[in-house]
């Protein structure tokens, strides 16, 4: 007993003597050192980093001036982070003796590197000029029409469709289900005359032919009601493009073994139906690229890039307005790369699909118009694709996009501007941080990114404190706006709202 009281006198003497010791090894260490990013010289109009140190950073700035601050998030997946900021007076910053001065280099080299941007046009060839098909028997199609498994042949509708039309380069079926003349045949031949002759050779010239799985030398189109009633019956689309119907290997009703779209019954007017079809002509296009390949296992591009591709094959706007107009209204909210738009609940989500367009449209005009065709054609898929593509990291395009919107250089394009005007749009709106405002806590998901503008008043410096999700890989990017952006509103009292 006198033995086992010793030896937990013993153990206690040794725990209190490493406690000791440890408190003063932490004693005796240094305060943290507080980086503090500085600019010397600010450059009006010019962009710098302010990241590369962790995820908080500071860094002074002058009196009377506006700046503009870009807060990027490249972390995977679609998640939320969290990023506050916050200007403060110069006093409450540790003492100078404490402070690690760190010089913020300019970001030209990223954003001066890339020409100025070009209109993103398509070359029109001449119409395929060849006799109609003869019409076939009647045939079976298989459309998912459920919220359930894709690889669950129960969530299947079949559908049977008649032969009404053919083209040089389409064949038409028809649902039964549809009533006689639901859909007249000047309509149909119409539809037959639109693809042949503008969309199909429009499409092919930017993305690459089209492929003919079953051998028909046609596009089967089905037109169907169904498209109108999805997911049980809360989802309409106007078509559709599955990859799993080009497959051979993907056997009914899970694919069709068919080059074919389908196309909702209740056709739109004539220009948004040009803008509806090349969308899925070229996804079949960009699918078509891959099936012919024959390069290892057939692989799907990611949604957020093949759909970005679709909408730069549409003429015009009436499938794009709404959804660049609801991206710009909030760009932190909508992440630009999501793999799979359907399991990550961000399924036709207008944002999403505007950013993709916008990021797309700033890399081809930055670029080359035959950067389509590369995307298109390439065996690898999503960021890898892009970054092989344009020989550039996806990091720097995605802040070099980001700062082009945040400078409204991508945005006065013409025709955006028409588009914009057109929706009452007012463009990409900063929040706003004043001198004498609360710590102002953001949400920015994943490649995503949010605009501030920064309010200093004229009378003392200021320090501008940011910090940042340390699982967000953030990226910080400021300039100081020129003297003669400042109006006499630019200069108000704006309370910011934290989000």
């Amino acid at each position: 007993m006198r033995h086992d009281r010793c030896r937990i006198l013993t153990a206690a003497l040794t725990i209190l003597l490493s406690a000791s010791s440890w408190l003063a090894v932490q004693s005796a260490r240094p305060a943290r050192t507080l980086e503090l990013v500085q600019v010397s010289d600010w450059q009006t109009q010019t962009w710098y980093q302010l990241d590369g140190h962790g995820p908080s950073t500071t860094c002074d700035l002058q009196p009377g001036h506006r700046y503009r601050l870009v807060l990027g998030c490249l972390s995977e997946g679609t998640q939320t982070h969290s990023v506050s900021v916050h200007l403060t007076a110069l006093r409450s910053c540790p003492r100078d003796g404490d402070r690690k001065v760190l010089k913020a280099e300019p970001l030209a080299q990223i954003v001066n590197r890339w020409p100025e941007p070009r209109a993103v046009t398509s070359r029109c060839l001449a119409p395929v000029i060849g006799s109609s098909q003869p019409l076939v028997s009647p045939r079976e199609f298989y459309l998912h029409v459920t919220d359930g498994d894709l690889d669950d042949p129960k969530q299947y509708a079949r559908i049977t469709a008649v032969n009404v039309a053919c083209g040089t380069r389409v064949r038409v079926f028809v649902d039964q289900q549809l009533t006689s003349g639901e859909v007249t045949q000047s309509r149909i031949d119409a539809l037959v005359r639109q693809l042949d002759d503008d969309v199909i050779p429009r499409v092919e010239s930017q993305f690459g032919p089209l492929c003919d799985v079953d051998g028909d030398g046609c596009l089967a189109i089905v037109l169907t009601p169904w498209l109108s009633r999805l997911q049980g019956g809360r989802t309409s689309v106007g078509g559709m493009v599955r990859s799993s119907d080009f497959q051979q290997c993907a056997l009914p009703p899970l694919g069709n073994r068919c080059d074919m779209l389908f196309l909702n019954s209740s056709l739109p007017n004539d220009s948004a139906l040009r803008d509806l079809l090349s969308h899925e002509v070229a996804h079949a296009a960009c699918i078509s690229q891959r099936v012919s390949s024959r390069i290892g296992t057939f692989r799907d591009e990611e949604d957020w890039l093949s759909e970005a591709l679709a909408h730069l094959a549409e003429p015009s706007w009436s499938n794009l307005d709404h959804r660049i107009a609801a991206f710009l209204d909030d760009p932190s909210q909508y992440p630009l790369v999501v793999s799979d738009y359907y399991r990550a609940g961000l399924w036709r989500n207008p944002g999403c699909r505007g950013a993709t367009y916008l990021f797309a449209r700033w890399c081809i005009g930055a670029s080359d118009p035959k950067l389509v065709r590369q995307l298109a054609q390439s065996k690898n898929r999503g960021r890898r694709n892009l970054e092989q593509a344009t020989g550039r990291r996806f990091e720097d395009l995605f802040r070099a996009w980001q700062l082009s919107l945040a400078d409204d250089e991508e945005l006065a394009a013409p025709d955006l501007q028409s588009v914009l005007h057109h929706l009452g749009s007012a463009g990409l709106q900063p929040k706003i941080c004043c001198d004498g405002s609360s710590e102002h806590v953001l949400q920015v998901r994943g490649t995503a990114f949010t605009v501030v503008d920064l309010r200093v008043d004229e009378f003392s410096p200021r320090t501008l404190w940011i910090a940042g999700d340390t699982a967000a890989k953030w990226q910080f990017s400021i300039c100081r706006c020129s003297d003669e952006s400042l109006g006499k509103s630019d200069r108000s009292s704006l309370a910011a709202t934290p989000r």
